[in-house]
């Protein structure tokens, strides 16, 4: 701790000195003179949530968060907002499990991201930065909510709203030029996915998050994601028109399944109708064709479609219908 305006302090491990990078003070660094129990003390005050007001936090170990505001009321856990309680903090996501019955699930969603993280797939050093960004995960030991399991993820600026958002602003639908490079977004995070041996299993308009004044789309909800093969973990009834009809327990894990969904997010976004498997007649014919080719699939067994395929396809699409690219957004109500 700087022993002028208090702040920590990172020097090499070898340095005999160190200038604070908040007060610019030079410190020598004397093993003889430091005292070790003013240092923890120090620490200690430094590191509490109670030195800085903090009125909600939770503790996994030495590690304390604060939490802000929720945001989001999944299927099995609770979202919020939070940062480090200390200064300097971090800006986070803070995902608290709501029933200890819905452990397997929420404990499979931090392997998969720690195995994506590790992923050596072609793109990884990109791609692997736009899936949630594992921080901390365990059991809380104090503060608020202790005893619950936690996942910490960092804060992706300007993710603000879910799919399920834009279709309640859009009921008649977006602009159908702005649904090709959404789905392109969503078609590259899948084909890293299915590179990198996963399936995500649960592509609903509740796991896309759109990026305010931005072309970007985020995949969020891992839970219910596995390997090549495996049996899909659970169903949600809530989204069951989005599996591949009948939604049974049954389901393999394959990225056709993946993308199944994908082009049904794509299709109510647009304004259609799943039931019907019907688009509004302001849709372009070969966009119209390619939403329903994949999205009206009822099998997963088969992997003749490719996520990276398909993205070029849309592409090639795109010039046809509406020329050179040009930014389209999505507004939000602020």
């Amino acid at each position: 701790m700087c022993p002028q305006c208090n702040a920590p302090l990172t020097p090499h491990r070898f340095a005999r000195s160190v200038v604070c990078s908040y007060c610019g003070a030079t410190v020598q660094l004397e093993e003889g003179v430091v005292s070790a129990a003013v240092f923890q003390a120090a620490f200690r005050a430094w590191n509490s949530p109670e030195s800085y007001g903090v009125p909600s936090w939770i503790s996994i170990g030495e590690s304390h968060w604060a939490l802000d505001q929720l945001i989001s009321h999944g299927a099995i856990s609770d979202v919020y907002t939070g940062q480090r309680a200390r200064w300097p903090t971090e800006l986070t996501i803070v995902k608290l499990l709501r029933n200890q019955q819905d452990s397997a699930l929420f404990e499979n969603e931090w392997k998969i991201l720690q195995l994506l993280q590790h992923s050596e797939a072609q793109g990884a050093d990109t791609f692997g930065r736009l899936i949630p960004q594992p921080v901390l995960h365990g059991n809380i030991t104090a503060g608020s909510y202790a005893g619950k399991n936690v996942s910490i993820f960092r804060w992706a600026s300007g993710f603000y709203h879910t799919f399920d958002e834009i279709i309640q602003v859009y009921p008649q639908g977006i602009d159908p030029q702005a649904s090709i490079w959404v789905w392109r977004r969503i078609l590259e995070m899948l084909s890293f996915l299915h590179n990198s041996g996963i399936v995500h299993g649960a592509v609903f308009p509740s796991h896309l998050l759109a990026q305010e004044n931005e072309h970007g789309v985020r995949i969020v909800g891992y839970s219910s994601a596995g390997h090549f093969g495996e049996k899909l973990n659970s169903i949600s009834h809530y989204y069951e028109s989005f599996y591949p009809q009948p939604a049974q327990s049954s389901l393999i894990l394959t990225p056709q399944l993946d993308l199944v969904m994908s082009a049904r997010c794509i299709m109510v976004i647009l304004g259609g109708n799943l039931e019907t498997g019907s688009l509004p007649s302001t849709v372009p014919d070969q966009l119209a064709q390619i939403v329903k080719r994949i999205a009206l699939k009822v099998t997963v067994d088969s992997t003749k479609e490719n996520a990276w395929a398909i993205r070029e396809e849309l592409g090639d699409i795109a010039k046809i219908a509406y020329g050179p690219p040009r930014f389209i957004p999505i507004v939000m109500p602020s």
